[in-house]
């Protein structure tokens, strides 16, 4: 489904909501819009890769950070000299942010797809006034590749020997489960982290203090495996649809946020269903089996035969 046709099916099932008074105040905060000559784009569609939630973000993050309000105080430590914008003098001062994404442009979101935006971003800001003009930026820019295990050594490695003070990315999913969990502890007063990932379901838990999870995460993704699961079960329900049996790769769409993609689409998907008594099957398809159709065939023979002559939803990255 091209992203396009999921948000004209959502704002036809109702699901989006756009009133007059939210359509005003969403231009209002339109602070940075980059030009879309520049922007880095993807695949045939020519799409900017996430650029206005980037280049909004970037803008409200400095502003946060100027008034100082981005404070955490998880735990008492020491304040290093470096954790300040500027010296003790007021002078030399510099925003350095952490850049965690994978150097690689097999997935959506990449260093040399980023990097452009938020340096687009700083220019827009500057050319806007936003911040003071003596303040300058730092991009800290480090290869993920999208693991887990890496990028909290990443981040480690940024906070410790090049004193960050706010972090874009990761953006695949365990990686930023992985990373997000600790930055409330990074710095005197915790660090920002600001995504476009985070698509499962635990990333919209609450994180409004230290007890949460992902206490100082910031998502900025328009779109959730959520949001996409109550699509799907709003169709469903259109047409009355009560039986279903869902056939997936794990590792689809690993482009969007890395490994086990689909599966985890699939985890937030069945919750949501069983949330509303559906009866649901889901099913993994194997990368290396070809024939598909008599795979599809035998197991709705074999085991959901009462499914026949229902709906017969299918969740994929690559079908034949």
């Amino acid at each position: 489904m091209q992203m396009s046709q999921f948000k004209a099916a959502h704002r036809q099932l109702g699901l989006h909501h756009d009133t007059a008074d939210e359509h005003q105040s969403s231009k209002s905060f339109d602070l940075i819009r980059a030009p879309a000559s520049i922007l880095p784009t993807t695949g045939a569609t020519a799409t900017p890769m996430g650029g206005c939630q980037f280049l909004f973000l970037l803008g409200l993050l400095c502003l946060c950070i100027t008034l100082e309000r981005c404070q955490a105080e998880c735990r008492v430590e020491p304040a290093r000299d470096c954790e300040s914008i500027c010296n003790a003098n007021g002078k030399n001062c510099t925003i350095r942010a952490l850049v965690l994404l994978p150097d690689d442009n097999m997935y959506q979101a990449s260093l040399p797809r980023v990097l452009p935006i938020l340096k687009v971003a700083e220019q827009q800001i500057r050319s806007k006034a936003l911040i003071p003009p003596h303040i300058d930026f730092e991009w800290l820019a480090h290869d993920t590749k999208c693991d887990a295990s890496l990028g909290v050594i990443k981040a480690m490695d940024g906070i410790i020997k090049q004193c960050a003070q706010v972090i874009f990315g990761p953006v695949c999913d365990y990686s930023l489960a992985a990373v997000s969990r600790i930055t409330k502890y990074f710095n005197s007063q915790g660090t920002p982290l600001i995504s476009v990932g985070g698509s499962t379901y635990d990333f919209e838990q609450k994180k409004t203090d230290c007890n949460d999870e992902f206490y100082m995460l910031l998502r900025t993704g328009m779109v959730s495996f959520e949001t996409i699961s109550e699509l799907t079960i709003n169709v469903m329900k259109r047409h009355n649809w009560s039986h279903s049996i869902f056939y997936y790769e794990r590792d689809g769409q690993r482009s969007v946020a890395g490994m086990h993609t689909c599966f985890l689409m699939m985890k937030s998907l069945g919750k949501q269903m069983r949330n509303e008594n559906m009866t649901f099957a889901q099913f993994p398809l194997e990368p290396h089996l070809k024939n598909r159709t008599e795979e599809m065939r035998r197991e709705i023979g074999n085991k959901h035969s009462s499914l026949a002559a229902k709906v017969k939803y299918i969740v994929k990255s690559k079908m034949n």
